[in-house]
């Protein structure tokens, strides 16, 4: 585990690096910033051509070690965005102890830090609000990772701001759930692959790896399965488009006739610490890192889209 966590964090350092030159120029008019509890804040902000008012607004949270502009920059959100015209906006995280961008969502080795993400995206997404005049009904968060982490973290601390969340290769620390209490019904969006080597799948309840004592992947499912009330599911093997991936997605879709607060999970079978995407992001030619780090990861799905289609079902 802690082998696999430097050789890619040692990967994603450089590719972040990498995208942040590639896309400097491009990025520099989306770039924001805004003073939260005495820090400068950044984020990018992407607005579809034509954006109507009262439209959507999604949350899209980097993973640790990464940045805006590398989610931005893999995700594909912002080509979905201008298909279904909603607001999207990329939030940065700020630099820990270790010198690695991060959210704080109470790993172990945060425990000492101030920083205050929940408040953070809370007052962001209410500035946008008012600046775009999106939607407040409408408002919804995904993430990779450690993004993921935060919106598991959101789901149970903003549910009176987020309609529903979708965590990527995510995770609940102990004391979240502990402490999760949303105010009402939260719908979940689930992709976690069973070989995961950052995001264990069984858990890490003896903090072997460092990060914290955290939920094994099923308990959180049925966390959430219990916390709607969901007393049905069903259950399909998705389509392996892309057999040489070495993997497949099994997707459980759980529900009630009481209730459309739905919890939908994908299953990567043989999957690692991915956001799986119908093609990779980058070629060989553009970027050979690039093209190498995510080439391995699951090609069944465009996780963006499926996740915007489960957004989709809540809003009114």
């Amino acid at each position: 585990m802690k082998r696999a966590f430097i050789i890619s964090f040692i990967l994603a350092l450089v590719l972040g690096l990498w995208i942040n030159n590639l896309n400097s120029s491009e990025d520099e008019s989306l770039r924001q910033s805004m003073l939260h509890n005495e820090i400068e804040r950044e984020y990018i902000v992407y607005a579809p051509e034509d954006l109507p008012a009262n439209a959507p607004l999604v949350v899209v949270s980097h993973g640790y070690t990464s940045s805006a502009e590398t989610i931005m920059s893999y995700s594909g959100m912002n080509a979905v965005a201008d298909k279904e015209k909603f607001l999207v906006v990329y939030p940065q995280g700020t630099t820990d102890i270790r010198g690695n961008n991060f959210f704080n969502v109470g790993y172990d080795f945060h425990k000492d830090s101030n920083i205050d993400d929940l408040g953070f995206i809370k007052a962001l997404v209410k500035k946008l609000i008012n600046e775009y005049e999106v939607n407040p009904d409408h408002v919804f968060a995904t993430g990779m990772s450690n993004g993921g982490d935060l919106s598991y973290l959101l789901a149970c601390e903003a549910s009176d701001i987020f309609r529903a969340v979708a965590p990527i290769a995510g995770t609940m620390m102990l004391t979240t759930v502990e402490d999760c209490q949303p105010e009402k019904p939260m719908p979940i969006f689930s992709v976690n692959g069973n070989a995961d080597d950052i995001t264990w799948f069984n858990g890490d309840l003896s903090d072997e790896a460092g990060w914290g004592i955290y939920l094994d992947v099923p308990y959180i499912i049925d966390f959430w399965v219990n916390l709607n009330n969901l007393d049905s599911y069903e259950t399909m093997e998705l389509d392996d488009i892309n057999t040489s991936d070495n993997s497949n997605i099994t997707f459980t879709r759980y529900r009630s006739n009481d209730s459309n607060h739905e919890v939908w999970f994908y299953l990567v079978n043989n999957g690692g610490h991915n956001w799986p995407v119908l093609k990779t992001p980058y070629s060989f030619w553009d970027s050979l890192l690039g093209w190498w780090y995510f080439n391995p990861g699951n090609k069944d799905v465009d996780t963006s889209s499926e996740a915007w289609k489960f957004f989709e079902k809540y809003i009114n």
